[in-house]
């Protein structure tokens, strides 16, 4: 792999995103103070506006540097370095990861608000030593946002093979079809996720669990599209 190049393509797109990066983190930030202000108003504007940072976020990385490659006009200039299609899909991961966890990790943080429980309140009469505080954090975070970048990395796995809008929004509508119905329909069903949900709030087994299962499910999608992008001879 080219790194020198790579790290490059990185910083290009980083640049010609600072602009919408700079404004979805600053909504993220709105949302947050939304939604920490207190009030059934300021908390649920707060949370809808953190969940329109993600959703917003998701799209505009994947038809931004991804897809506009070519109709930006400057899928030439990639083309034109010495790099193979894999070192170009590495490239594009990275930085679309870059963009998305900023705006996104600040977001994550408003969500908190969606508890029933008073996180903040539970930690500040809790006996538990501050390092056990720090690990819970790490843990929430790399629940809602290992959640959501699963589903945002089989998109951009997507984007990036197919270089297809097209095909990019078959595979995002078959995602919200599959997860949204599950989540709205199927889990209320099932006595089981009851019991699942309760666990992670106490930070059982489930969390440690669910934790792998996401890392080893990103690790599967960038591996098969690292695999799917290898075997491209060139970029057209």
């Amino acid at each position: 792999m080219n790194t020198r190049v790579v790290s490059r393509l990185i910083a290009k797109d980083l640049s010609l995103m600072r602009l919408p990066l700079v404004l979805y983190t600053g909504a993220a930030f709105l949302g947050l103070v939304l939604a920490a202000a207190g009030g059934a108003a300021g908390r649920g504007a707060g949370i809808t506006l953190a969940l329109n940072v993600l959703i917003g976020v998701s799209f505009h990385v994947m038809l931004g540097p991804v897809l506009g490659e070519r109709e930006h006009k400057t899928l030439a200039f990639v083309m034109s370095l010495p790099v193979t299609p894999r070192d170009a899909a590495i490239a594009k991961l990275l930085s679309a990861f870059l963009l998305f966890l900023i705006p996104a990790t600040v977001a994550a943080t408003a969500l908190i608000f969606l508890s029933p429980v008073d996180i903040f309140a539970a930690m500040a009469v809790s006996d538990r030593p501050v390092v056990s505080h720090v690990f819970g954090w790490i843990g929430y975070y790399g629940l809602v946002l290992g959640a959501w970048l699963v589903v945002f990395a089989v998109v951009l796995a997507a984007a990036i093979v197919s270089e297809s809008i097209g095909w990019t929004i078959a595979v995002l509508t078959g995602m919200i079809f599959v997860f949204g119905n599950g989540a709205i329909q199927l889990a209320p069903k099932l006595g089981w996720i009851g019991r699942y949900v309760r666990d992670l709030a106490r930070g059982g087994p489930a969390l440690p669990l669910t934790l792998l299962a996401e890392s080893l499910s990103l690790a599967l999608v960038i591996g098969a599209m690292l695999w799917l992008q290898g075997r491209k001879t060139s970029f057209v």
